[in-house]
């Protein structure tokens, strides 16, 4: 998928590559997550809830 294609994307088709983007940022370790903290912005709503949500499944926690 290119980054274009995001924006009209629905959730079965971002979910597989979400998955595979985190999958891959955890095998860089913190520059991972280091890289991905310098995208974010303070008081991003959008990103400060998918944050929650994937933090719930990463608990076990989650239930659709």
């Amino acid at each position: 998928m290119k980054i274009e294609d995001i924006a009209m994307a629905d959730d079965e088709a971002l979910a597989p590559v979400l998955l595979t983007t985190l999958q891959r940022l955890g095998q860089l370790g913190r520059s991972g997550a280091a890289a991905l903290a310098r995208l974010v912005e303070d008081g991003d709503a959008d990103f400060d809830e998918a944050a929650e949500w994937i933090a719930e499944i990463a608990s076990g926690e989650f239930t659709p």
